[in-house]
């Protein structure tokens, strides 16, 4: 999983030296988003289904609408590209 924000100045200043790992989303791409967002893909939090599961249940993640196919593409390259990110990670994604 990784988080967006709509703090995007600050989180493109945080992470100028690698920008291609951040992913800019906005409205007319994505419904769900009201303002313009940044996914940084540098911070992947890794989740089993079971633990998804359980915040699904517990009310504390929701099901949103699907995301476009070419946001998710956009994710998954940025993630790729992070140095930060586990390898075996980036393995899965290229899967």
């Amino acid at each position: 999983m990784v988080n967006s924000t709509s703090q995007v100045e600050k989180a493109i200043k945080r992470r100028r030296h690698m920008p291609n790992t951040l992913v800019k989303i906005d409205n007319a791409e994505y419904a769900i988003f009201t303002k313009e967002s940044v996914v940084d893909c540098n911070s992947v939090i890794k989740k089993t289904i079971k633990e998804i599961v359980s915040f699904l249940k517990s009310k504390q993640l929701a099901c949103k609408t699907e995301m476009p196919i070419g946001i998710v593409e956009k994710l998954r390259e940025a993630v790729i590209a992070s140095p930060v990110v586990e390898n075996n990670i980036k393995e899965m994604l290229n899967a």
